[in-house]
């Protein structure tokens, strides 16, 4: 997410991620679609939000707040300042999304994806008003600030790719070891020193909209929505599973009630998630105590 900047006349990014999503491997649906959303309108393709209305569209706090335009909470997240800004922030999604969507499923990834957008959005409006209204720091002007760009998701989903796959980034940049549960911190504070224009209220909004997903109340929302999307649809949920809160607060998978048989006393209470995420865990954890060296870091 950057402050507004003026566009590059060639669209040497837009090239760049063509040939990249071209000699790319299967990129799943919610994935590809994303990505070639945001191109169509970094292109102007879709006029209600053109690339040339930043002005209009950015996630301007004060705008949102005294003048209700609403629609900056949408249209900001899409809207990128310019070819590399979408080149970059596309790449990064296309390695997060192909793998958190083929573990999710296309239809949990596509209200994540929904979920997150709105709540970025909300988080940033939020923090701006608490820091310069509330707390007095005026001089930061985050209130007048005006955003565009992606990344908010993309740190969000960070968050989630740390969580779902713990084992799989031990280094950061590819030689820096570092434990995957900060590397989203680390990458927060290298970024806004490499970019100072970058946003760092966007990006730290997509944080704790991830914590807030892993630790918080907004998987409880998507899972519901998930089952009503599939009610309404008529479709079945991949494991025909819906969400379900103990008494102690946490939260767990349960299958519906045509299941007749009970597995619970060979699983020690956990969920289907749980004990898919403990034997990866495991799994890893074992290979990885094995292996004198570290596994090569995967391409970011």
């Amino acid at each position: 997410m950057f402050t507004q900047r003026s566009r590059r006349q060639q669209n040497y990014g837009v090239y760049l991620l063509a040939y990249h999503l071209l000699n790319s491997e299967y990129i799943p649906p919610v994935t590809l679609g994303t990505i070639l959303f945001q191109v169509a309108i970094f292109l102007g393709y879709i006029p209600a939000i053109d690339q040339w209305k930043i002005r209009e569209m950015c996630l301007l706090p004060s705008r949102i707040i005294y003048r209700r335009e609403w629609i900056r909470l949408l249209a900001s997240t899409v809207i990128h300042a310019d070819d590399m800004h979408l080149y970059y922030n596309m790449i990064s999604f296309l390695w997060k999304g192909r793998r958190l969507e083929s573990f999710l499923g296309p239809l949990r990834f596509l209200i994540l994806i929904s979920v997150f957008i709105v709540s970025t959005g909300v988080c940033v409006v939020m923090l701006s008003y608490l820091l310069e209204v509330i707390l007095g720091f005026h001089a930061l002007q985050l209130m007048s600030q005006c955003a565009v760009g992606f990344s908010g998701v993309i740190f969000a989903l960070k968050v989630l790719h740390n969580y779902y796959f713990p084992y799989t980034d031990s280094s950061f940049l590819g030689w820096f070891p570092i434990p995957s549960r900060y590397t989203c911190w680390v990458e927060l504070l290298l970024i806004q020193v490499l970019t100072p224009n970058a946003s760092f209220i966007g990006h730290l909004a997509g944080i704790i909209v991830g914590l807030l997903y892993v630790n918080g109340p907004l998987k409880a929302l998507i899972c519901w929505l998930e089952n009503l999307t599939a009610i309404l649809l008529g479709i079945r949920t991949d494991r025909n599973r819906f969400f379900q809160t103990r008494r102690d607060g946490s939260h767990f998978w349960s299958f519906d009630a045509s299941e007749e048989r009970d597995y619970s006393e060979f699983t020690a209470g956990m969920s289907e998630e749980e004990q898919l995420r403990f034997a990866r865990e495991e799994s890893l954890r074992r290979r990885y105590q094995n292996s004198p060296t570290a596994p090569p870091y995967p391409p970011y």
